[in-house]
């Protein structure tokens, strides 16, 4: 019987068949999708790019300055602002438009380069100059040129080379090096670099940047140890390479065109004089500050680029009228600071106000880290940089929707800018101004006396509050109006000449010998220590043997018996002579541990250390170095250490309080940002008074010394002609500061009334003596002007309420 065979199974053969298709099916996908990535990808994202949502910042209002009853000082002005932006899919030939740019703005009237330096920034920018030379002058540039590429080695010389010729090559042949300097390697190579050269030349060393310092050292010869790491070196040697291979030979340079010429004669540093007129000059300068800004490498593409702030309205009607010419090219409104001018005209506020600029390449990513934009403006001196973070909006958001073409096709606002918060000053505005009409009119007038000396420049007075801290008063002569910093055309003509030379702000910057005004610290030094009695007498003959040199009074033939308050009504040198020997004499380890007696109470009374001012960059003064055993005398009398004005004030504050130190402020109240100029935001912080320390000095000490300084305000005293008639009393310390020059420094402090101080005053004229004149001729009539002014503003507060005369113990 014949096997019946079952009949075979086609399942797992199907099986294997859909499995075989699926997996044809997902590999062709994985494939398709890996080719998608990494061939097509980058054009798929500029497509996406196309249709993308973008945000774009607004800029919101900055934070109003306000005087203490609500006046204005500054705010926000809207001015045409012309603005550049590359949509996607465009193609703007960005020379040609900064060119026709450059033709319809005007020049900022700016310092012009060399031209060596419109060069090298035409090819930093990538732009071309209309220059065209004769054969002659094209066949000199090529044989300046030609000596420079034949030093040039081959490529197959630079793996070879030292670390030191390596590095040197890498300059000759126009590329940036990282700096291989540490510090002490630096201090070696200017050390050399001093050694060879004139004495004439080396003090500019000091400034120059690592990349000037090795082009310098390698120019001048100076053999220097120099060592790469291993992974630098590689980097080096293919940048030398590819660069070498970017030069031409010789023979090469026959097929090349003038401004290919100039480009070598830039990279090897050849002074070249360019064809051009001084007009075409100015106007290549004018065209490539305008490239400059349409080019910023640190904004995203889709972020609008100021190249100019505050264009004519003829300007703008010009950029309109011809838009289809200068694509990417818009012109809006936006705020910039506008300070409150005096109502003469004249500056306001110079040097505790501030102004605002663009944020500086090298803070830009610190801004970044803490939200800003890189087209936002910050505060850079005075309130504007130290309230920074409370004048400063919140910005806000515009969607931007664009098209396939890169066409905006609408824009939403997802967020509004929320205005920054207004600072409210404790100082009248009026007052304040005030000040700064008497210090200019009192400086002018002082400067036409023929006893003045010609070095005499400027002047400074401050006024404030002993019992709060609060700033009244702060001005310098002579100053500049800020708005200058918001005209650049202006301020480009008047920057060398007034800007430059005042911008400082002397009162925390700028440290000056205090002179006689700190005898009053001097006296109180020798009654808390011991050294003396408020009613002891010395007799001042004229000078006194300190060490081994004899050291005047000011006064020849001395001034006879004086006491503590007598030595300050008369400023009486011997006195504190004495004092600092018996200051010396008490330190049982030595005289020289007594320097830091004087520095301990200077610290207490603010002098030497940062009084805490709300303005950046307070400087601590200058301490000297000098611990010699006649030092100590000139320290009692003031000639040792130097301090700032408002170390000065804040000193002289403590003294009125009767021993607090507190610190200074110009800000008294913080509000919320509004919108209506006339309605005042909700109140956020209110500046308390702050005292940072009492001093370590007997409370009857300290009215000793009031009462000796009211008494330099009575007859016999140095500066009561200053003040005689005033219908309050005044208590006040005049200084004359030997400088070392011809001119020496006058100042004068002071408070009033002296019975119930309100009123601290600080007046500095360096400069402003010859040997023999009274610093009361330079200072006394601002102080006395000062104190009249704040009189009438402020009626009743400088008189004592009931009329009762000072009881003043008498030596």
């Amino acid at each position: 019987m014949e096997e019946t065979k079952e009949p075979k199974s086609h399942i797992p053969i199907r099986l294997n068949i859909l499995f075989l298709i699926v997996f044809l099916f997902f590999a062709a996908i994985i494939l398709r999708l890996a080719f998608v990535q990494l061939v097509e990808g980058e054009q798929y994202r500029h497509e996406l790019e196309k249709f993308s949502i973008r945000e774009l910042p607004i800029s919101a209002p900055r934070g109003r300055i306000l005087d203490k009853n609500g006046a204005v000082l500054v705010s926000n002005k809207p001015v045409y602002t012309v603005q550049y932006v590359e949509e996607q899919g465009q193609d703007i030939d960005e020379e040609k438009v900064a060119d026709r740019l450059a033709k319809i703005l005007i020049p900022d009237g700016g310092k012009l380069g060399t031209d060596k330096e419109l060069l090298k920034k035409t090819i930093e920018l990538r732009s071309t100059l209309p220059v065209a030379f004769d054969e002659k002058k094209t066949n000199e540039l090529k044989a300046l040129i030609t000596p420079k590429l034949q030093l040039v080695p081959k490529q197959e010389q630079v793996d070879s080379m030292s670390d030191y010729n390596l590095v040197k090559t890498a300059l000759y042949v126009g590329l940036r090096v990282r700096s291989p300097f540490d510090d002490k390697e630096r201090e070696n190579v200017i050390n050399k670099l001093k050694t060879s050269m004139k004495n004439g030349n080396a003090t500019a060393l000091d400034g120059l940047s690592d990349l000037e310092l090795l082009k310098t050292a390698f120019h001048a010869n100076v053999q220097f140890s120099l060592t790469l790491d291993k992974e630098d070196r590689d980097d080096l040697i293919k940048e030398v390479k590819a660069q070498i291979r970017q030069l031409p030979t010789p023979a090469q340079l026959s097929d090349k065109s003038d401004m290919d010429l100039l480009r070598y004669a830039s990279l090897f540093e050849l002074d070249v004089p360019l064809p051009l007129t001084d007009q075409q000059r100015q106007f290549q300068w004018h065209k490539l500050s305008l490239l400059q800004e349409m080019r910023s490498p640190q904004m995203a593409s889709y972020i609008p680029r100021r190249v100019k702030v505050n264009i004519t309205q003829q300007e703008m009607f010009q950029i309109e009228e011809r838009r289809t010419e200068l694509p990417g090219i818009s012109v809006e409104l936006e705020p910039v600071r506008q300070i409150m001018p005096d109502p003469d005209g004249t500056a306001f506020g110079t040097h505790f106000l501030g102004y605002i600029n663009a944020i500086r390449p090298e803070s830009l990513k610190e801004y970044e880290a803490q939200g800003y934009n890189a087209i936002d403006r910050v505060g850079v001196t005075g309130l504007e940089a130290y309230y920074e973070r409370y004048l400063r909006g919140k910005d806000g958001i515009m969607d931007v929707h664009v098209n396939k073409n890169s066409e905006t096709v609408e824009k939403t606002m997802r967020q509004a800018p929320e205005p920054g918060n207004d600072l409210v000053l404790a100082l009248d505005w009026r007052f304040q101004s005030k000040v700064e009409a008497i210090l200019k009119e009192e400086v002018e007038a002082y400067k036409k006396k023929p006893t003045t000396p010609k070095e005499f420049k400027d002047a400074h007075v401050m006024a404030m509050n002993p019992n709060t801290g609060e700033i009244l008063a702060m001005a310098s002569y002579p100053d500049y109006n800020l708005n200058l910093y918001y005209d650049r055309k202006e301020f480009n003509k008047v920057y060398s000449s007034l800007i430059l030379p005042n911008e400082s702000n002397r009162f925390i910057y700028t440290p000056y010998p205090p002179a006689s005004t700190y005898k009053p610290l001097s006296v109180m030094i020798a009654l808390q220590e011991g050294l003396t009695t408020p009613n002891e007498t010395i007799y001042d003959r004229g000078g006194l043997e300190v060490g081994t040199s004899y050291k005047r009074n000011w006064k020849a033939g001395g001034h006879g018996p004086v006491n503590a308050r007598r030595a300050l009504q008369v400023s009486n040198n011997t006195y504190m002579y004495e004092m600092a020997i018996r200051l010396a004499k008490k330190g049982t380890q030595g005289w020289e541990k007594q320097f830091s007696v004087l520095d301990f109470y200077n610290a207490q009374f603010g002098l030497g250390v940062k009084t805490g001012i709300d303005l950046p960059g307070e400087k601590t003064g200058w301490e000297n170095p000098n611990l010699y055993y006649g030092n100590l005398a000139d320290a009692m009398i003031g000639q040792y250490d130097l301090f700032t004005p408002i170390q000065i004030a804040q000193y002289i504050s403590t003294i009125a309080n009767g021993g607090y130190r507190i610190r200074p402020h110009l800000v008294k109240e913080i509000r919320r940002g509004t919108t209506d100029p006339k309605k005042p935001g909700q109140t956020l912080t209110l500046i308390e008074p702050q005292v940072l320390n009492r001093v370590n000095i007997n409370p009857k000490y300290i009215q000793v010394v009031k009462e000796g300084m009211h008494l330099v305000t009575q007859p016999g005293g140095t500066v009561s002609r200053a003040f005689t008639g005033l219908p309050y009393n005044v208590a006040a310390k005049s200084g004359t500061a030997q400088t070392g020059r011809r001119a020496e420094n006058a100042l004068v402090v002071g408070f009033a009334p002296y019975e119930n101080p309100q009123i601290v005053f600080v007046v500095v004229a360096p400069n402003s003596l010859k040997d023999g004149t009274s610093s009361s001729d330079a200072t006394g009539p601002i102080s006395r002007r000062l104190l009249e002014a704040y009189d009438e503003l402020n009626p009743g507060v400088l008189h004592p309420a009931s009329p009762t005369s000072s009881s003043t113990t008498k030596p």
